[in-house]
């Protein structure tokens, strides 16, 4: 066609800086010999076991914290050696096939299935598995019958589900036993004082969760987490239900029936039911039970607690150790941070019309939402920065901890808000060349970086004023200066319903089984499971080992990813 635009059969150039990478298999990497790879191994491992016990050098992540060796020094007396076990594991078999087979070449004269008990090996194993991985009775019948097995009636089943759920709790207490002892010898040692008796003071951060969405739960569990080490010192499930009371329930003709039954039932302690309330008071009534026995298991006072700005538990323990020691409340540093944006977007919304300026307080160049979340990162920043992680803090360093909170947190809405005054709007940023303000390193370097212009303009001075002003009261301040948080209770909590998914409906044992299996998954990593099946009489073998070991190493390597991650975008915040 005349004037048309001729096509081209030349591939056309990228546009764009060119690849300046090494190609994926431009090199290819000389195969070393096996002698020299452990060689290597084995130094880059003792380099990191090196890096590993240098933490004033390098930050370590929580999970390696709990799981290191040095941490748990009666683990190798809890376990024997898994090599004991001298079976080589299960294997899945066409039983018809077999025993045609082998009938051809031995007749057994008696049965030699392995026995646990009144129970054979494979079933309890098979319970246990359905425990942990939150199927139940019913995943396990879908499994046999998929797999054409046999499948346990569900009496023999709820039998292995109480002698498992005694094997769970007994590992769990002694790891919170261990996990006490461990909080006691870190205060003591931070008081000077090493070998004492007396009741210690200790932060711990509490929550509570619940087995279904909404205020109707019939289960619920709290949990009490060291500040200090990260460690569950404490928990108790709550529980409103009973499977045999509501079964025995629709037997009984009457009434009276019912109770003569429910009397004999109350007094073997069968009964589940625990707790009589509404499903949200299950967090305070949980609070008086583990408050009201810490010093009894760990010698420990639960004198600092970190709980939701809204938590009625508070209220129900400031009292308990009496009037020499009330408790005291701190805040979740991330629900603290939460509010400047709360604060911000209601402020938004109440103001209605246009500004001095004759603008609205939105729209470009404005109070934006993306505005805003930086704002409350920057508030949370300031927070976080300036905290001690010490047991033990006087009056003089909360003070002087609060004063330069208080500091930041008056410099960030000074130097967020345009000035012509620019020595004035950044008097309160920090100085030097480290300082988070672009007008501060220009000053010490000389440089020109600062931006004027990203900035509010000057009439938001006066309007976000009183937000900064409630964000910083002195109360509020203190209760940030430990810098505690509820990650932790977040993340045991997921533990705990990923064993028993909340859209099922699950009995008070089973969540008993969930709860105590997650603590000792918490604390020691997969590793823990042998040691609970060796309670079980369900000795672990070659691949129960290998399997825990590789578990626990990828839980670690993105323990350690996740917090170098952190440190990267937390130094590029704070410049």
């Amino acid at each position: 066609m005349p004037g048309g635009k001729k096509n081209t059969v030349y591939r056309r150039k990228r546009k764009g800086k060119p690849f300046t990478g090494v190609q994926r298999y431009a090199r290819k990497a000389k195969k070393m010999p096996r002698a020299d790879r452990e060689v290597t191994n084995s130094a880059s491992s003792s380099s990191c076991d090196e890096a590993l016990s240098d933490a004033e050098s390098a930050s370590i992540s929580a999970s390696r914290l709990k799981m290191r060796p040095e941490d748990s020094p009666d683990s190798s007396s809890k376990i024997s050696d898994v090599n004991d076990f001298q079976g080589e594991g299960y294997r899945l078999v066409d039983l018809k096939k077999l025993y045609a087979t082998l009938s051809e070449a031995h007749v057994c004269e008696e049965d030699t299935i392995t026995k646990k008990g009144q129970s054979f090996d494979v079933n309890r194993r098979a319970v246990y598995h359905s425990l942990e991985t939150g199927g139940g009775y019913e995943g396990l019948v879908t499994f046999c019958s998929i797999m054409n097995m046999p499948c346990l009636s569900l009496p023999a089943y709820y039998r292995q589900v109480d002698t498992i759920l005694e094997a769970l709790e007994a590992e769990a207490k002694d790891e919170m036993t261990q996990a006490g002892i461990r909080v006691r010898e870190y205060i003591l040692k931070e008081s000077g004082d090493e070998v004492n008796d007396d009741v210690v003071d200790a932060a711990v951060s509490f929550d509570g969760t619940w087995a279904k969405r909404g205020f109707t739960s019939l289960t619920g569990v709290v949990f009490v987490i060291s500040v200090d080490t990260g460690e569950v010192l404490d928990y108790h499930v709550l529980s409103k239900e009973c499977r045999k009371c509501t079964m025995k329930r629709s037997q009984c003709q009457t009434d009276e029936e019912f109770e003569a039954w429910q009397i004999e039932h109350l007094a073997s302690n069968e009964c589940d039911i625990n707790f009589n309330g509404s499903s949200p008071a299950m967090e305070a009534e949980g609070a008086i039970v583990v408050w009201s026995r810490s010093v009894e298991l760990h010698k420990i006072r639960y004198k600092w607690m970190v709980s939701d700005g809204d938590s009625k538990a508070f209220n129900t323990v400031e009292n308990i150790y009496g009037d020499d020691c009330k408790v005291e409340k701190l805040d979740c540093v991330g629900h603290v941070q939460k509010r400047m944006g709360k604060h911000l977007l209601n402020l938004k919304a109440r103001t209605k019309g246009k500004l001095a300026d004759g603008k609205p307080i939105g729209g470009r160049g404005r109070l934006t939402e993306s505005r805003i979340k930086r704002l409350q990162k920057y508030y949370g920043l300031a927070i976080r920065q300036n905290t001690l992680t010490k047991a033990n803090l006087t009056e003089r360093e909360v003070d002087v901890v609060v004063y330069t909170m208080k500091k930041n947190i008056i410099a960030i809405l000074h130097h967020s808000v345009q000035s012509q005054d620019a020595a004035k709007q950044h008097r309160f940023c920090p100085v030097g060349e480290d300082s988070w303000c672009k007008w501060q390193q220009d000053c010490a370097t000389g440089t020109n970086t600062y931006e004027a212009g990203d900035c509010l303009p000057e009439v938001f001075f006066e309007l976000l004023k009183p937000t900064f002003i409630t964000l910083s009261e002195t109360k509020l301040l203190q209760r940030c200066v430990r810098g505690a948080t509820q990650n932790r209770n977040e993340c045991i909590n997921g533990l705990v319903w990923a064993r028993c998914p909340k859209h099922k409906h699950h009995g008070a044992k089973v969540i008993r089984c969930a709860v105590a299996s997650t603590v000792c998954h918490f604390h020691s990593g997969a590793a823990s499971r042998a040691r609970i099946m060796q309670r079980l009489v369900i000795p672990a073998g070659e691949y129960t080992q290998k399997a825990s070991e590789e578990k626990d190493k990828r839980r670690l390597r993105k323990s350690d990813l996740q917090t170098s991650a952190k440190e990267k975008s937390a130094g590029k915040e704070s410049k």
